[in-house]
């Protein structure tokens, strides 16, 4: 055969062909046996220099030794040449992560590296050995850890108003009796159960809890996550209270609960240590959780004649955003992020007896309530011998003011504008009207410190904290400071007769008024120059891994 001839030749090409693309099959299922097999190494190296940076930081005098225990422990077969740091860890989110330890030979942090020899079963035939170096990093700092909350105000409760309060919010029905939500205030819920249990309903296998607190849930199934974590705990009363609350909020927007909880250093784990335990108050979680739910942020409820002492009252409440959109409620080894109540307008319009001798039969009351946030930050932990001795909070009550005076209802939405106030017409009659206006103003203080016991933390004793300036018995102050003006008939005349009776009636509807202020206040975890605080769990020298 011709040298051309064979050129022209086609015969065979096909099993050339076929012999080229199996070997070239054959190299890249090798390929990718050695490099599965290498992440799966890599993965299971990473767990054990997780392992050892948490045992680094639960013993640093002897990070090194406790290190290399939890590395014979995981039973590597192979030499891991493991390299201990210990020093300190700012956890500050400015800095980049590769930049918040530094080695210092000493602190409350450790940085692991652990590295070996990565199995590869065809790589010999590139590499020309069987092997390949990995190398995995972990850092884990001993965090002394606390969980503090500001507001409730939930020790007496007037049904009839929570109810109606609760149904707006909802916008649907709530009917709970006294004693449903008296237990309510005294359940609390432990945020790592429920951080669990919620991974577990969102079908999220080894994610971080700050993943599942970031994923959107409907109000409905975040309340009956709250119940069944009450229920676990045996507050079955409670539990059955957040269910009906469940089922009136069935049309309320979804949340994530990430708004609300911050679990701090804690967060990127994806399960609890042993003995690792933070508790909220449930009345506190549940309103926090259908405040956030309902999006416009504003009430208006109709209360009639419920609360005794007064004809008739109807309530506008406009809830605006916290600042910084800190969340609700956070576990924190430092003194940032502030947390917050929300700033509050709240717009009561009541009706109250008058004088029918004078042909006055009612008296209408009109009141507003402008609350700014108060805010709370940890001071100080007391750590002395790994068990919390003491704590300290530094906390700045809500301010703000309260008016009778008339407001347009519209203007309490817009949280950027002040609110104009004008006098409030008391009366109006054809021949009679009558006029007055009062104000109460609290003046801002400095952070107040508050320290908590062991006692009182073990306890979850609940502390008020006042300004300087806080007023007992608000209605009755503004009714005291009220300048009444009578207008008869067009002529601008005080008339003593007309004023005193007034006066009268308005005294007498004070402590109805004060208490109707008292539960709605309350309810929303607020009080006008005051803040309550509780701490709800501290943890000294939590290991927690962090990068």
């Amino acid at each position: 055969m011709t040298l051309a001839r064979l050129i022209r030749d086609s015969r065979g090409a096909i099993g050339l062909l076929g012999a080229g693309g199996i070997t070239a099959t054959l190299a890249a299922l090798a390929f990718a046996v050695d490099l599965g097999s290498l992440y799966m190494e890599s993965r299971r190296l990473q767990g054990i220099a997780d392992a050892a940076a948490l045992a680094a930081v639960s013993d640093p005098p002897n990070a090194q030794a406790a290190a290399s225990r939890a590395v014979e422990a995981a039973g590597w077969d192979r030499q891991i040449d493991l390299t201990v740091d210990r020093g300190d860890y700012n956890a500050d989110p400015s800095l980049p992560v590769a930049s918040r330890f530094t080695r210092s030979g000493s602190g409350e942090a450790a940085h692991v590296v652990a590295a070996s020899d990565g199995r590869v079963f065809f790589g010999i035939l590139a590499l020309g050995r069987n092997s390949t170096r990995i190398s995995k990093s972990a850092t884990a700092t001993r965090a002394n850890l606390a969980s503090f909350s500001i507001g409730s105000r939930l020790a007496a409760l007037d049904g009839g108003v929570a109810n109606a309060l609760l149904s707006a919010l909802t916008g649907s029905q709530v009917r709970l009796s006294v004693m449903e939500y008296q237990a309510l205030a005294a359940a609390d819920v432990e945020l790592f159960s429920m951080a669990e249990a919620l991974q577990t309903q969102l079908d999220l296998q080894a994610a971080s809890f700050d993943r599942a607190l970031d994923a959107e849930m409907s109000t409905p199934a975040v309340l009956r996550l709250i119940a069944a974590s009450l229920e676990a705990s045996g507050s079955a009363a409670a539990a059955s209270a957040v269910r009906q609350i469940a089922t009136a909020a069935a049309s309320a927007a979804p949340v994530k609960l990430s708004k609300l909880i911050d679990l701090g250093a804690i967060g990127a784990q994806d399960r609890a240590a042993p003995g690792q335990a933070v508790r909220v108050n449930a009345a506190d979680l549940v309103r926090a959780v259908i405040s956030l739910a309902n999006g416009s942020r504003q009430v208006q409820a109709d209360l009639g004649a419920s609360v005794p002492g007064l004809a008739g009252t109807t309530v506008q409440l406009s809830i605006g955003d916290r600042v910084a959109d800190s969340p609700w409620i956070t576990v924190t080894d430092r003194g940032e992020p502030v947390i917050r109540t929300s700033q509050t307008r709240l717009r009561i319009e009541t009706t109250v007896g008058g004088a029918p001798a004078l042909g006055i039969a009612t008296i209408r009351v009109p009141l507003y309530l402008e609350l700014a946030e108060a805010e709370a930050k940890l001071d100080a932990i007391d750590c002395a011998g790994r068990q919390s001795r003491s704590l300290s909070l530094l906390v700045r009550p809500s301010i703000g003011h309260a008016s009778l005076a008339d407001t347009s209802p519209s203007d309490i939405s817009n949280h950027r504008v002040a609110v104009s106030e004008g006098p409030a017409r008391l009366v109006s009659l054809p021949l009679i009207s009558v006029t007055g206006r009062s104000r109460v103003d609290l003046a801002g203080g400095g952070w107040q410190r508050v320290t908590f016991t062991s006692g009182e933390i073990a306890t979850r004793s609940s502390r008020t904290v006042s300004s300087n300036s806080v007023v007992q018995g608000l209605a009755a102050s503004l009714v005291q400071r009220t300048n009444l003006t009578v207008n008869l008939a067009g002529l601008g005349l005080n008339l003593s007769a007309i004023t005193t009776a007034v006066g009268t009636a308005l005294q007498l509807a004070a402590p109805a008024l004060d208490s109707l202020i008292d539960s709605l206040t309350g309810l929303l975890g607020i009080h006008l120059g005051q803040a309550d605080v509780r701490i709800n769990g501290v943890r000294c020298g939590m290991p927690a891994l962090v990068a």
